[in-house]
């Protein structure tokens, strides 16, 4: 703010505000003194104003970078590049990023040597498109399948049991058995018990190439005992196994005959009340087994005879449960048990 002085010894006005001219204001040439000036830059000198001479500042000198500071000196962009305008008295350097340039490296190889092969093995083929490895592999497997071909060929045309030629040789067959009991005559059980239990039971299994086949039979008989005091009554029964098997091809370790497995179990069995011998008059070969059991109401007797003949081998199992008041006779068992064994060798003969 700006006023006029009333000067050296004039009246100052209470009612107007004291105001100082302040020295950098200075009134415009043709205004009136007590006006206020109006527009003044308190920030500025007006050296002009008062007819002195104008200030100007003196020239300040550009720094110049030294050639040595360490930096490289920028080259001016040509091209593409636009100039930057100068601020605060140093030029705006322009930078360019380099293009780096990537080049894959090629990787070179050297050859493998081959790997020494270790010991006891064989090397193993080089590769790189060899097959001279695969071809020897293949023969060698052709070898092994001609030669297994040629094995199975050979045991089939020989004495084996796959030869199905062989399988029905010997004098025995069971060809024309459609029911193993049909061979023998159960109603010789009426001896030891007068009433059958039912009809029989009967299994059969044809001959293959592995076997000359088999059948069984099993029939019983039955009967009621006389009351006792009390009125109690018990039932004596009679039962009869039959088993035929007929042997494939010719004997031998591998083939045995059914006959030899039956006297190993039969007569290698020892115990009381057992007994076996040899059975004559009937096939090649035979046995005898008998075993009795005495209990406080009744007695159990089996009796085994068993033949092999040829191809065939026949075994019958008789075994008796009798109550006390009744006794079967070991001789009567015995003759029934070699009838029925002759009986089924001579209807399985081939006619």
């Amino acid at each position: 703010m700006t006023s006029s002085d009333p000067g050296p010894g004039g009246q100052h006005d209470p009612a107007k505000a004291q105001e100082t001219a302040q020295w950098w204001a200075t009134p415009p040439t043709g205004t009136d003194p007590g006006q206020p000036v109006q527009g003044a830059d308190p920030t500025m000198l007006n050296y002009a104003a008062g007819g002195g001479m104008a200030y100007t500042p003196p020239a300040q000198a550009v720094p110049q970078m030294p050639s040595d500071a360490g930096y490289p000196q920028q080259q001016p962009m040509t091209g593409g590049g636009y100039p930057q305008p100068m601020s605060g008295g140093y030029p705006q350097q322009q930078y360019a990023a380099p293009q780096q340039q990537y080049a894959a490296p090629q990787q070179q190889y050297a050859p493998v040597p081959p790997v020494a092969p270790a010991y006891g093995y064989a090397a193993p083929p080089p590769k790189g498109g060899n097959k001279t490895g695969w071809i020897i592999g293949g023969v060698v497997g052709l070898v092994v399948i001609v030669g297994a071909v040629i094995g199975i060929v050979a045991l089939s045309s020989g004495s084996g049991p796959l030869n199905s030629d062989k399988k029905n040789a010997g004098k025995y067959t069971m060809d024309n058995v459609s029911n193993g009991c049909s061979v023998i005559d159960t109603s010789a059980l009426s001896k030891f018990a007068a009433n059958s239990k039912g009809t029989p039971e009967h299994s059969e299994t044809k001959a293959t190439d592995y076997s000359g086949g088999r059948f069984e039979c099993r029939a019983g008989n039955e009967e009621t005992t006389k009351p006792d005091k009390y009125g109690s009554t018990n039932t004596n029964t009679a039962d009869l196994t039959l088993d035929v098997s007929f042997l494939s091809g010719t004997s031998s370790a591998y083939n045995r005959p059914e006959y030899d497995i039956w006297k190993t179990s039969d007569t290698g069995t020892t115990g009381s009340g057992r007994t076996s011998g040899d059975l004559g008059g009937i096939g090649e070969a035979g046995y005898w087994v008998s075993k009795s059991d005495d209990y406080t109401y009744f007695t159990t007797t089996d009796y085994t005879c068993a033949v092999k003949d040829d191809n065939a081998s026949v075994k019958i199992n008789i075994r008796t449960t009798m109550y006390k008041g009744k006794d079967v006779s070991r001789d009567d068992l015995a003759q029934v048990c070699k009838d029925q064994t002759r009986k089924a060798l001579d209807n399985v003969k081939k006619k």
